[in-house]
């Protein structure tokens, strides 16, 4: 979902401002192919420096000035996003983040609807200095007697979305069920088998859930680097990923001697290259007058 509120224009030049555009572009369009994200049926009504909204800026060229790609490309990519449903029956128009006053944040507000349902949503903002990460929200809705906070997610580029997946775990209550699938969000640089499971471990998936999520966020955030650091030593990596609060035990001789286990190891890399060619063409002239036959393709 993008907050249409973190538009906030006001102090930037014509050349960050036009960065800015195309940074926030590159996160939307990214997005977009992987997920549905949501636009305020409004959003271009959103005031983004003092008596300016967003149609004058972006459709119209108004100041705050920036670059006219930048401009009509953002201008595009929101128009292609799915506008959320305005008719959700008490959808809050004003919210009051933390230490701050009351303001106009529709979609804020919708996804501040949401969690109270337990349907937690990123909320995507412009690159420019403000809120990130997990943040107090409080708006009145039709169930509170008065002001209810709760807490959103807000994230200026798609390498902060794990720690949002990595946190649902416990907000959301994620079920066995849905684990694997989940963990495929929340740690993106390893692979999961369709074939993992709790039931192996001793306690079960209530118990052991929390545990493995803190050992796969060490592994996905620090292992390779770790790797690379100690050249495959594992005593040094032993003690790398230790500073990362993740503790690893020597591997047992009986592992070594079971061939069955061993094999699960084995990997297949396959590494496949491919030129395209052009031979030259037939009967080319040299410079000494002489005619040549082709001499085969070239790489381009």
């Amino acid at each position: 979902m993008v907050d249409e509120s973190s538009f906030d224009f006001r102090g930037l030049t014509e050349e960050r401002l036009t960065d800015a555009m195309d940074e926030f572009s590159d996160t939307l369009d990214g997005l977009r192919g992987t997920y549905t994200v949501a636009v305020s049926p409004w959003w271009f009504d959103a005031e983004c420096a003092d008596g300016r909204d967003l149609h004058d800026v972006l459709y119209e060229g108004g100041t705050p000035k920036a670059g006219r790609d930048a401009r009509l490309r953002m201008a595009r990519l929101m128009d292609r996003c799915a506008p959320w449903d305005p008719d959700l029956p008490g959808l809050p128009d004003e919210v009051t983040m933390k230490g701050e006053e009351p303001s106009l944040a529709l979609s804020v507000g919708y996804a501040w609807w949401h969690a109270g349902n337990q349907r937690h949503m990123g909320c995507l903002v412009f690159p420019v200095p403000g809120r990130r990460g997990w943040h107090l929200v409080s708006a009145v809705g039709p169930e509170t007697a008065g002001p209810a906070e709760r807490e959103l997610y807000f994230l200026a580029g798609s390498h902060e979305l794990p720690e949002f997946w990595r946190s649902l775990f416990v907000r959301e209550n994620v079920r066995e069920h849905d684990f694997i699938e989940r963990a495929r969000e929340a740690f993106p640089g390893l692979d999961f088998a369709e074939s993992l499971t709790f039931r192996k471990f001793d306690g079960g998936y209530g118990r052991m859930r929390d545990w493995v999520v803190h050992v796969l966020t060490v592994v996905n955030d620090h292992f390779p680097d770790a790797l690379v650091m100690h050249s495959g030593v594992a005593a040094n990596i032993q003690a790398e990923l230790g500073r990362h609060g993740l503790v690893l035990s020597p591997e047992s001789p009986n592992t070594r001697s079971k061939a069955r286990i061993m094999r699960q190891r084995d990997v297949i890399t396959r590494i496949c290259s491919a030129s395209g060619g052009r031979p030259p063409c037939a009967g080319v002239r040299p410079r000494h007058g002489r005619r040549t036959a082709p001499a085969g393709p070239r790489n381009i």
